[in-house]
């Protein structure tokens, strides 16, 4: 019996290695919570401290090139790696294999909707991919997870005016279950939003 996406559909946002990826009970339930979970930590773009430079010279343009300076001494410290993209995961539901909202699910949307509105979000672009659990056709549930990828992105720009270019949707079906050792599991079910930078 085919059974593609049954109910919950979750949405994952998570800051890598979080606790929020796996456990409900952190799952956000604010647009407070939204906020922290996708905010990065610094601003995006050219994150190198700036400074300036003063040159003295004499005016004479003959004289030889300056020598190039010996590179700094390393003390251990290893160079600073970039961070992974801010996501979090909490469940959208859905009716039965459909990509149509439940009002549970928009209740939860409404609270994304204002995050991803505020002052602190509305820089940024968001990917939301949908996943389904591993149960049923692989190409149903492929194209059941974009059906309703698009419809949290619909949600978001037609109640709360977000530009659709600011929110990406893709599907991936089963490909990349969360729990792989319970391919029907509920947590299988789920979209996850990432933080693409501005």
């Amino acid at each position: 019996m085919l059974r593609p996406a049954l109910a919950g559909l979750g949405l994952l946002l998570s800051v890598s290695g979080s606790a929020l990826a796996t456990d409900p009970a952190a799952a956000p339930t604010t647009s407070e919570d939204f906020i922290r979970a996708l905010k990065p930590d610094r601003p995006q773009g050219d994150e190198r401290p700036r400074t300036r430079g003063l040159a003295l010279g004499t005016g004479d343009t003959t004289a030889a090139p300056a020598p190039t300076p010996a590179p700094a001494p390393s003390y251990g410290t290893p160079a600073p790696q970039p961070k992974a993209a801010p996501r979090i995961s909490f469940q959208v539901e859905f009716a039965f294999n459909s990509a149509e909202l439940t009002p549970k699910a928009t209740g939860i949307l409404n609270e994304l909707g204002r995050a991803l509105t505020s002052p602190d979000l509305a820089a940024y672009r968001f990917q939301l991919t949908g996943h389904t659990d591993g149960v049923g056709n692989p190409s149903y549930n492929l194209a059941l997870s974009t059906r309703r990828a698009v419809s949290v992105r619909d949600y978001l720009t037609r109640t709360f005016g977000v530009s659709s270019d600011r929110l990406v949707a893709v599907g991936r079906g089963s490909q990349q279950l969360l729990d792989p050792a319970n391919p029907a599991s509920d947590v299988n079910r789920r979209v996850e939003i990432v933080n693409l930078g501005s």
